[in-house]
């Protein structure tokens, strides 16, 4: 394993010299995490380019053989280098270690939410599609003065942060409608089938709003079972520019929903569990209260 990993990590370097001699900076990443890890990768590899003043050129593979392989790269493009080109050669990542570059620019020392919304809005661009369906589904659904978003990640997140119940969002979803019942609505995401469901029929059409979308049953992640990963990327993207437009976010330990302060670093956030130490990364190091960072 460690011939095959400095072989690769020697043609890599080879790629990236060439390539920063000529102003540009051409990886592909080859990944199975889900939607939001993904897109971190994403933009520490914008933040090395920013800083550096080279051209990123990012493709975004899932290494198996699943329907929409490359369909992370498809809904979010960058504005120059979203294709591949032919006559660049790219650097093979799967993990950062692969490129062999120093660790001064790690994004999650170096990364704050306002470096990541700049980093959103110089390089990036949300397929068009989806950005028409998030602003049908809001003129069409977001009827009241307040929008709660909740998101709640059911599915393989226990060995990263303790888990929440059913029962502990319910009563903190009861809190807030205490306080203005007349004007308020939650949109809900998750991954669990079965929290959609639980929350629906407690509290009714009449407050809450989802999607009817693909979600586990069983408690696998859907990223890794469903065998369409562009269904899977592009309603995750769907599900976190829509919790960013809520006015406000409550959430379980996710990067996913982590992402949509990104898009709207303003939006307020209520963090249901904090991550373990080890796994406070950015962006949801800058959700948890007591700040062990």
């Amino acid at each position: 394993m460690d011939y095959y990993f400095n072989l690769r990590l020697e043609r890599n370097k080879r790629i990236i010299l060439e390539s920063k001699s000529k102003g540009v900076f051409a990886v592909e990443v080859f990944s199975k995490m889900g939607f939001g890890a993904n897109f971190i990768w994403l933009l520490e590899i914008l933040e090395y380019c920013d800083i550096e003043g080279i051209q990123p050129y990012v493709i975004v593979t899932n290494p198996s053989k699943r329907i929409g392989s490359k369909s992370f790269s498809e809904l979010i493009q960058l504005k120059k280098g979203g294709e591949k080109l032919f006559f660049l050669r790219y650097a093979a990542m799967r993990s950062f270690k692969d490129l062999g570059l120093s660790r001064t620019w790690d994004y999650n020392s170096r990364l704050n939410l306002d470096r990541a919304n700049y980093l959103v809005k110089k390089y990036l661009e949300i397929d068009t599609g989806v950005i028409e369906f998030v602003q049908n589904y809001i003129t069409d659904h977001f009827k009241t003065n307040r929008i709660i978003g909740v998101h709640y990640r059911g599915t393989d997140k226990t060995s990263e942060a303790p888990a929440v119940s059913y029962e502990q969002v319910k009563e903190i979803m009861h809190t807030k409608l205490l306080n203005d019942s007349e004007n308020t609505q939650f949109f809900l995401a998750s991954d669990d089938y079965n929290f959609i469901d639980y929350m629906t029929a407690h509290f009714g059409n009449e407050y809450i709003l989802t999607r009817s979308v693909n979600r586990s049953k069983n408690g696998k992640p859907i990223h890794i079972t469903s065998k369409n990963l562009r269904e899977i990327n592009r309603e995750a993207l769907i599900d976190c520019l829509i919790l960013s437009e809520c006015n406000k976010l409550i959430k379980t330990a996710s990067i996913l929903s982590g992402c949509s302060v990104i898009f709207n670093p303003n939006l307020e956030v209520e963090m249901l569990n904090e991550p373990y130490a080890n796994y406070r990364f950015f962006p949801e190091k800058f959700f948890v209260k007591s700040k062990l960072l």
